[in-house]
């Protein structure tokens, strides 16, 4: 820290106020509307060498300010300096420094500060408790935020709806979205009446879990008690539609937003594109897309993202390229999942050169391509027949430290055998279980079609003893592909461990 005499001319200086007792809480509120929070610790270790007193209610609210600039570590310090100063800390003062922690996401120090309170004999009221509960919900520690809820039962507390908004959001959090919805409930009978933040956390907690129904029921529960939805409302409902491949629901829901006089932000439209995207709607991801470049809610990268992958899966490569396009004219940085699903619309419309094009231009822009983009760019090397990019494609991902999966595994053995290179494809064959990565039906297929491709009839029964015992397996056997080995494969399924 600086000399007392340095911080005494810059606090004036910031604030205008001298600093003595009389100044103190018009000066805290002054650093912390000027987000000069750092000041206030010095502020308070000039006052007390000059043996100013300083009360609860100083602390408190350095304690708060501290909180509201995320310097949750001041908020604790002060805290901690109470007892020196011969202050006793009360529930306002362990409120805000339990809020502090919450801000900054230290549910641990959350805890062991409503602990310390405890044993201060400091008895908790509902709005410490509450924001404990809110503490363990910001670090998905749902558990330990039933256990405080529990606690405040017994020492007969009455929870009240914000009580209850914390727990429910707690277990939303935490994936426990049946123990969120338990907890709705119980709101009736407690005779406390459920609001917007209620609804909307429970229909959060649905959301996770892309339990949709749940989430329809909510809202229409909600229209009857006559709560008004908001945005937070139908970005969750959308987002469980969109979980639950429910795109005809999503956009039904969106259309009645602006009855509700409720304006759709860039989360909302982003994940009704992405409800189309699930759908294979690519036409109306994009009219979705255009009225977001026209309205209020300006698209960003998840928006596009979305457009681009709707465009990928109805097999729209060329409009998947102009949307990247357009991300970059708006000064938009692509990020992994925008050059994956762009290189996948590529490989889908057999376009493999501008696969390859955009696995590089994304090598070049420092981004750095997980399983799914090599997995896209080798697929198409395949479908192209480019077995020897394919090849050297795998290579890189091994080199890069990009562990392959089934995918991309098939896709390279697909290629290998276009090429007639029946020994590579048995060699990647013989390499996926080493790298944990198990041989599905496809893979089989893949090194099969490879010895097939070069006569080699040998390593095809062979390849038909290790097939998976199952209907899928014999399937995968009778296809199209085997029309001209009909006799060999009547053999091959005649044998006892294929049939058996």
């Amino acid at each position: 820290m600086r000399p007392a005499s340095q911080t005494e001319a810059l606090v004036e200086e910031v604030t205008g106020l001298k600093p003595t007792g009389a100044n103190f809480r018009r000066i805290l509120k002054i650093l912390g509307d000027k987000k000069r929070a750092e000041l206030i610790l010095e502020t308070f270790s000039m006052l007390l060498q000059s043996s100013s007193v300083l009360d609860q209610r100083d602390y408190t609210v350095g304690i708060s300010t501290c909180g509201r600039s995320n310097m949750w570590e001041h908020s604790c310090w002060l805290l901690h300096m109470m007892p020196k100063a011969r202050v006793a800390a009360n529930a306002f003062t362990y409120n805000a420094a339990i809020g502090a922690c919450h801000n900054g996401g230290q549910w641990q120090q959350a805890m062991i500060l409503f602990e310390d309170m405890q044993l201060a004999k400091v008895r908790p009221n509902v709005i410490l408790y509450s924001a404990a509960i809110s503490a363990c919900a910001k670090g998905a520690r749902w558990q330990q935020g039933l256990e405080l809820f529990e606690a405040m039962q017994n020492a007969e507390v009455n929870p009240d709806v914000i009580c209850y908004n914390a727990i429910i959001s707690a277990c939303g959090a935490g994936g426990a979205w049946q123990e969120a919805l338990k907890l709705f409930r119980a709101t009736t009978e407690v005779t406390i009446d459920p609001d917007v933040v209620s609804y909307s956390a429970t229909i959060s907690a649905c959301e996770t879990n892309g339990e949709w129904r749940q989430a329809f029921e909510l809202l229409e529960e909600m229209q009857k008690a006559e709560v008004a939805p908001n945005e937070f409302t139908y970005g969750a409902a959308i987002s469980a539609c969109e979980k639950g491949d429910q795109w005809q629901q999503a956009l039904m829901l969106f259309g009645t937003m602006e009855a509700r006089k409720v304006n759709p932000n860039v989360i909302i439209c982003s994940a009704t594109i992405s409800a189309c995207e699930k759908g294979a709607q690519w036409q109306q991801g994009l009219t979705l897309l255009e009225a977001m470049e026209e309205g209020k809610a300006c698209p960003n990268v998840v928006s596009y993202n979305a457009a681009i992958s709707a465009c990928e899966k109805g097999g729209q490569w060329e409009h998947a390229l102009i949307l990247f396009q357009a991300m970059q004219t708006l000064t938009l940085k692509p990020d992994v999942i925008s050059y994956s699903a762009t290189i996948s619309a590529c490989e889908k419309g057999g376009e493999w050169q501008q696969a390859l094009l955009f696995f590089w231009v994304m090598n070049e822009a420092t981004v750095k391509p997980n399983v799914f983009s090599f997995s896209a760019t080798i697929s198409a090397c395949q479908i192209a027949g480019e077995w020897e990019r394919a090849v050297m494609l795998f290579d890189i991902m091994k080199q890069a430290e990009v562990a392959p999966d089934v995918i991309s595994y098939n896709a390279t053995m697909g290629a290998c055998g276009s090429g007639n290179h029946w020994q590579q494809a048995l060699t990647f064959f013989a390499q996926m279980t080493k790298d944990d990565v198990y041989p599905n039906i496809t893979s089989h297929k893949a090194a099969i079609n490879a010895c097939h491709n070069s006569g080699q009839w040998q390593q095809v029964l062979i390849l038909c003893e290790t097939m998976p015992k199952s209907p899928a397996g014999h399937e995968a056997l009778s296809a199209d592909t085997w029309e001209n080995w009909r006799d060999l494969l009547n053999v091959a399924l005649s044998m006892p461990n294929i049939t058996g």
